[in-house]
């Protein structure tokens, strides 16, 4: 099966009001009008409407992924929450406003690898999908407090690692000299620099370490999959992000056929550059640095273009260009066939865009092997649809979108 050229996200959870009629007519309207060639469908719906969209992509002809997340809880089940990643300090580092699907489980405990690959098998074995699409396959982002966030410490980590030749304790004291001796923007740039390939440095031997282990469980994850034919994508962070998630992009590729980046310019959430960059703007301003002096940290380590103030990137985000040079930055690193993400969705304080800001995304997103609308068809508005199809500087979006179809198939 062929990586696909214009994927779209549905149904992340069940729609509010939605029946499987409605469900299969939302698809299908978006099959009409766009040349999707692939469907990732999310992981949490009844059996009725998991089947009602089984069986309109059938109807088109198409490849159905099963859109997956790996390494969070999905539920706050007491078993679950046991296992949870744990910070430099010994406590267990909570998700995301405290919720379930953005609270991260340690990769290198044995009965997460069980839990998820029992789920896997039992998914797979079921015949309705063609492809598994990994979601949540990182450690959780430390941006927020590095100095309490940055995982993971728990036991099994503290024995593998040992295995490998890096004590832990080392680690945590050496993210504490860091701390008393104003290490804020050193730490900034070991977060988002991957390390050469035999470090020595504790922190980055650490960093290497923690990307072992999300590479180890995906590959795990993936060659369970593939036993029964299925392909493989996967959700990652965009490149100058990633390794601060425990991402190494070239390793992940190798397990995988296609990899999606999360590039996400203006997106005020988990994994969008401006919410993770944010985080970070502000913990250094905590450590004592200025505005100016923070922005310049991120502008150096990331290599990315930042607007001119912070109150600029809180109030806007970054801009489209960003897109173009995380693609680039991303085929550097060798990634076979990299979709660029584009998020579609207006969710109030989290993203808006502008008919102007879709353009400028769709047209930077062009430079990568192919398109994945993002943050779930349900909720995209049909007119955000229509600025993807409309003509525009001497050309149709919607004939870019056929004809680079073709020509990566041809």
């Amino acid at each position: 099966m062929n990586p696909p050229h214009l994927a779209v996200q549905y149904l992340e959870s069940p729609p509010r009001g939605g029946n499987a009629r409605a469900v299969q007519a939302r698809l299908r309207a978006a099959l009409d009008r766009l040349p999707i060639d692939a469907v990732l469908l999310g992981w949490a719906l009844p059996p009725r409407l998991e089947e009602a969209v089984a069986a309109e992509v059938s109807r088109a002809r198409l490849p159905l992924y099963r859109w997956q997340p790996l390494l969070t809880a999905n539920r706050h089940a007491e078993s679950l929450l046991a296992w949870r990643v744990i910070g430099p300090t010994g406590n267990p580092v909570a998700g995301h406003n405290d919720l379930a699907v953005f609270t991260f489980l340690c990769p290198n405990r044995h009965a997460v690898l069980e839990w998820v690959l029992e789920q896997l098998e039992s998914i797979a074995a079921s015949g309705l999908y063609q492809g598994f699409f990994f979601d949540r396959i990182r450690f959780p982002s430390p941006a927020a407090t590095p100095w309490h966030r940055l995982a993971c410490f728990c036991p099994e980590c503290s024995r593998q690692a040992a295995e490998a030749g890096l004590n832990l304790t080392d680690v945590r004291r050496a993210l504490q000299e860091l701390r008393e001796n104003g290490g804020a923007p050193a730490l900034t740039h070991f977060l988002l620099t991957p390390p050469p390939a035999k470090a020595t440095q504790p922190l980055q031997a650490f960093l290497a370490f923690r990307a072992q282990s999300i590479t180890r469980f995906v590959r795990l994850a993936a060659q369970t999959v593939r036993a029964y034919g299925l392909a493989v994508g996967l959700d990652c962070f965009s490149p100058s992000l990633a390794f601060m998630v425990g991402q190494d992009l070239p390793a992940l590729d190798a397990c995988s056929d296609w990899i999606k980046l999360m590039t996400y310019p203006r997106v005020f959430g988990p994994a969008g550059l401006a919410f993770e960059y944010l985080d970070l703007a502000r913990w250094l301003m905590e450590n004592n640095l200025s505005a100016k002096e923070a922005l310049q940290t991120l502008t150096e380590a990331s290599g990315l273009p930042f607007p001119p103030s912070l109150d600029a990137l809180a109030a806007h985000g970054l801009e489209a260009e960003c897109i173009r040079q995380e693609i680039q930055r991303g085929r550097a690193l060798g990634i076979r066939h990299l979709l660029a993400g584009l998020a579609l969705v207006t969710m109030p304080g989290i993203h808006t865009s502008d008919e102007a800001h879709l353009r400028a995304d769709f047209q930077a997103a062009q430079a990568a092997d192919g398109l994945v609308l993002s943050w779930d068809l349900w909720h995209i508005p049909s007119r955000t649809l229509t600025v993807i199809l409309e003509p525009e500087s001497g050309g149709s979006n919607a004939q870019s979108l056929s004809s680079s179809r073709v020509n990566r198939s041809s």
